[in-house]
């Protein structure tokens, strides 16, 4: 256990000192001034609140996913995976620590992003949303977000390499985001109920619940978000038990 909460005080240390994090705040906070000046100049009439607060989260997965490639490869290059493995040989408890701090930089950025489009939009928008309407939505923004970081980091210990694990991953956050955008428009026209399935097992899905402000059952979105976490944690781990550290 010691040497769980250093290697996890140790890797937290390292995504704090470096400009990664710092980069991905700092582009969804552009993200964010970006959707709040098209929705503040764009429309003739006010504008309600709920239709900007968490609207800078449709680029959320895309900033994610290059997030965790470039913090995970680079454990790779710089060997810093093997000295793990060296230092405490329970290979379960390093993928599961490197998930946890990963998890960690992912929600600061959320949080972060968040906070900045509330505080902005309270100013711009008409208020037409309680505190609990908004606190509700911003915890099923963060299940969202175990989707997105589980699914990511499952990627990049895959893949390894920095450039490919960034092309991967941005690719495959684009494809799922286009996916979602699909369904959305199949649904709007037709409630079919495969289309339904897939779209909220889509974490981009789920997205568009969440910048819409339109959930019919969160809590079973959040059961949904909770079994894909878990089932790619399952899948991560297995893979890098077996998995070859050159």
């Amino acid at each position: 256990m010691k040497m769980t909460n250093r290697i996890l005080k140790s890797e937290l240390y390292k995504i704090f000192h470096e400009k990664w994090l710092y980069l991905a705040c700092f582009f969804m906070i552009i993200f964010s001034i970006g959707f709040i000046l098209m929705q503040k100049t764009a429309m003739s009439y006010t504008v309600g609140i709920n239709r900007v607060v968490f609207l800078p989260m449709v680029m959320y997965g895309i900033v994610i996913s290059v997030l965790i490639s470039v913090f995970v490869s680079e454990e790779f290059d710089d060997g810093f995976i093997k000295n793990k493995i060296i230092a405490n040989n329970n290979r379960r408890e390093i993928y599961l620590t490197g998930l946890l701090s990963n998890l960690i930089a992912s929600l600061i950025v959320y949080i972060i992003t968040a906070l900045f489009t509330l505080i902005v939009s309270y100013f711009l928008f008409s208020i037409n949303i309680s505190i609990w309407d908004y606190v509700s939505y911003f915890l099923f923004g963060i299940f969202i977000m175990l989707v997105f970081v589980g699914l990511f980091y499952f990627v990049s210990i895959v893949v390894g390499k920095k450039s490919r694990a960034i092309i991967i991953n941005m690719g495959l956050a684009f494809i799922l985001l286009i996916a979602a955008l699909i369904m959305n428009g199949m649904l709007m026209a037709d409630n079919n109920f495969l289309v339904q399935i897939l779209f909220d097992l889509n974490p981009y899905g789920q997205t568009a619940q969440l910048t819409s402000m339109v959930n019919l059952d969160m809590r079973q979105s959040i059961k949904i978000d909770g079994f894909l976490f878990i089932i790619f944690a399952v899948l991560g781990i297995r893979y890098f038990n077996n998995k070859d550290i050159n």
